[in-house]
């Protein structure tokens, strides 16, 4: 038990998609491609698209909590069920079961960063962590202080994309677009790209069930959810840890 505990805590934090996971990038993102306007109005009506289409902004907008369930693949003989919980505006839980018992991977209780440390047994706070934001940053992206661009086509496993690139300060994010059914192909920034298969609605959202993480120091892991659970109650003890 405590050999695999020690294994998949050290395979799970070489993975920045685990340390900061979040359920936003599993959205399907649709496009629609208009080439009469200028790089910024395209990004801008990509973005007006992207939520429309995957739901309808007023619907993302109603999403508050959300639970979901699935595995963690790290390796060809590791995986690990997981669960991640996320509550407006901030809280969050990602959780691995191992051997029957649930090992904390990343959890924000509304002051705290926390992780569970392998080597005294126990959750303990993260210093410096910075919570995840519930919402998309393509979610009201210029009043968060974004510019977003359309930067041209590309391609990704033989599917013909567009790309649209969403930048803050030194933050930047490239989406890619596919020109054939305006699903979200891939997403980079300066830690990983991430690969996104098996959209499913849920409730009238659009999720991504499949994602494949590639982080740029080496490795890929895999993420397959089974469940998502959209607006469930989520009692306050989740949080605590």
């Amino acid at each position: 038990m405590k050999k695999q505990l020690e294994n998949c805590m050290k395979e799970c934090n070489k993975i920045s998609g685990f340390k900061k996971f979040n359920f936003r990038l599993l959205l399907w993102i649709p496009l629609l491609f208009i080439s009469n306007f200028s790089n910024a109005q395209t990004a801008e009506l990509i973005i007006h698209n992207h939520l429309e289409s995957s739901g309808g902004t007023e619907n993302w907008r109603k999403l508050n909590s959300i639970i979901l369930k699935g595995d963690a693949i790290l390796g060809l003989d590791q995986t690990f069920p997981m669960t991640v919980y996320h509550r407006r505006p901030y809280e969050k839980k990602v959780v691995f079961t191992v051997e029957g018992k649930e090992m904390l991977n990343e959890g924000y209780d509304g002051k705290n960063g926390w992780t569970y440390n392998e080597i005294s047994g126990k959750n303990e706070i993260l210093s410096g962590y910075q919570p995840d934001s519930f919402d998309s940053d393509i979610m009201d992206y210029q009043r968060k202080g974004f510019t977003a661009v359309y930067t041209g086509k590309s391609t990704s496993d033989g599917q013909e994309c567009y790309k649209v690139e969403l930048t803050k300060n030194v933050n930047r994010v490239t989406y890619c677009f596919s020109t054939r059914n305006y699903a979200l192909l891939w997403e980079e920034n300066q830690e990983e790209k991430m690969f996104y298969y098996d959209y499913k609605k849920f409730e009238g959202l659009e999720f991504a069930t499949r994602i494949v993480g590639q982080p740029k120091d080496g490795g890929e892991y895999v993420i397959q959810f089974s469940s998502i659970q959209i607006n469930p109650r989520i009692d306050d003890k989740v949080f605590k840890f």
